[in-house]
């Protein structure tokens, strides 16, 4: 049962990016007045939804995973089609400067994902074997050099948002 949830939480992970940008991007389009265009895509993508979900669940036999690929699939469809279109109208996104912007996040997020990979393979994967408080202090130890790892690599590459964020904290406590 685990893993079976476990391997669809990894599908869904796909449109994680999708479903976030979605949920700035729609409404963007009701702010400048184009109020018909997120439910026209949207339709769009429901019927491309029912025919992935039918190829991936049904054709392919990838069962419930299936359903969340198809998910997140026509998630980045639908913002790829909105992004599309509010470029068209704007004409002014800054595509490059966000595109920059995600580089260096992935880039942090690996560093992320192999400070992860460590902990899984040294720390705790005699995770059966120990004591609960043990397996507490484990994972917070894990968790907080995960998240150190991340914002100081993302702070040393320049990622606006994280610096905004510590010049907030500076000022808050100087």
């Amino acid at each position: 049962m685990t893993r079976q949830t476990a391997g669809a939480l990894q599908f869904y992970a796909v449109g994680l990016v999708s479903y976030s940008v979605l949920k700035v991007l729609t409404p963007a389009f009701y702010a400048i007045g184009k109020r018909n265009t997120p439910m026209v895509v949207s339709f769009l993508a429901i019927g491309s939804n029912l025919f992935l979900n039918w190829l991936f669940t049904f054709r392919l036999g990838w069962g419930h995973r299936g359903l969340a690929f198809s998910t997140s699939l026509v998630a980045t469809i639908n913002f790829f089609l909105l992004y599309g279109l509010m470029w068209r109208h704007t004409r002014r996104l800054e595509t490059r400067r966000m595109l920059a912007g995600l580089g260096k996040i992935c880039a942090a997020a690996v560093l992320l994902a192999l400070v992860c990979w460590a902990a899984n393979y040294w720390w705790l994967d005699a995770w059966e074997r120990l004591p609960f408080l043990e397996k507490l202090c484990a994972l917070v130890v894990a968790i907080a050099v995960s998240a150190t790892t991340f914002f100081s690599a993302a702070f040393l590459l320049r990622v606006d948002e994280v610096r905004e964020v510590f010049d907030l904290i500076r000022h808050r406590f100087s």
